[in-house]
């Protein structure tokens, strides 16, 4: 699963090496500081505290300071949610100046080394029954062996309407490459996994009913096989990004409340 990282000026999707060095303050003209989105309040010219917020609305807020940035991220476990800033420099509040670079680091689960499950959160609009069942696929995305419900027979997995697809027995569920997906998609190299997806979030998604169209394409069609059923998508919470190419959804399609489908979206520019 590519990290998501940000290339000096604004959050972007390509991976880079963390940079410690930090610019000495100067004494020159300082921009002005517009309202801090994290309704946090600090002096004019000061840095503001990004951390903990997503870095679709640090790299606002930075593009409203007119500073530059530079952007990378950093594995952490459940101690913060993937997307969000978790180090900065300069330090909140030190003095800004035109010439200052902000540095930043994101928070990323390394799948290889940590899948989770980390406690989900209630993001909404979709809870209730619902919440829980997709709060039960996200668990079992990050760890198998918990289970989840699925019908008796095959589940189909595959990208947005059938684009490629697998079906995936009960016998393979609990074999993550099972449900990996060798292709070209979204100008990205294969293999894809929604359950890839969906772990890397730390629990932290959006759910809403139905199938949530592409970005931006606006797909929302369901696979032929699965149309007319039930759907649910799990999809990244709009403050964690500020580009489709960094956008996924992934949709459930239900059988009496038992998964029989999960289809995976990702954005592209």
């Amino acid at each position: 699963m590519p990290l998501l990282v940000a290339a000096c000026g604004t959050p972007g999707s390509d991976p880079g090496a963390a940079r410690d060095a930090t610019p000495e303050p100067t004494q020159a003209s300082t921009p002005a500081s517009p309202p801090d989105p994290s309704g946090q309040a600090y002096a004019p010219g000061t840095m503001p505290d990004l951390v903990g917020l997503g870095s679709a609305e640090a790299g606002r807020l930075l593009g409203a300071l007119e500073l530059g940035s530079e952007w990378s991220t950093v594995a952490v476990r459940c101690e913060a949610r993937p997307g969000t800033v978790v180090r900065q420099a300069p330090a909140a509040g030190s003095v800004l100046t035109d010439h200052t670079v902000v540095r930043l680091r994101t928070a990323t689960l390394d799948l290889e080394a940590f899948r989770g499950p980390c406690e989900a959160e209630e993001l909404g609009p979709v809870t209730g029954a619902d919440a829980v069942l997709a709060r039960k696929l996200y668990r079992f995305a990050a760890d198998p062996s918990v289970g989840a419900p699925f019908v008796a027979g095959e589940v189909w997995t595959g990208i947005e309407d059938g684009l490629a697809s697998t079906t995936v027995g009960a016998a393979e569920r609990t074999d993550l490459a099972a449900w990996q997906l060798d292709a070209e998609y979204a100008e990205r190299g294969g293999p894809f996994s929604a359950l890839d997806v969906l772990a890397s979030s730390g629990g932290y998604y959006e759910l809403h009913r139905g199938i949530v169209g592409t970005c931006p394409g606006g797909n929302a069609k369901a696979p032929a096989g699965l149309a007319g059923l039930r759907a649910i998508s799990l999809t990244v919470p709009e403050d964690a990004i500020d580009s489709c190419l960094q956008w996924w959804g992934v949709t459930v399609f239900l059988d009496h409340d038992q998964i029989r489908g999960v289809a995976l979206r990702l954005g592209s520019p």
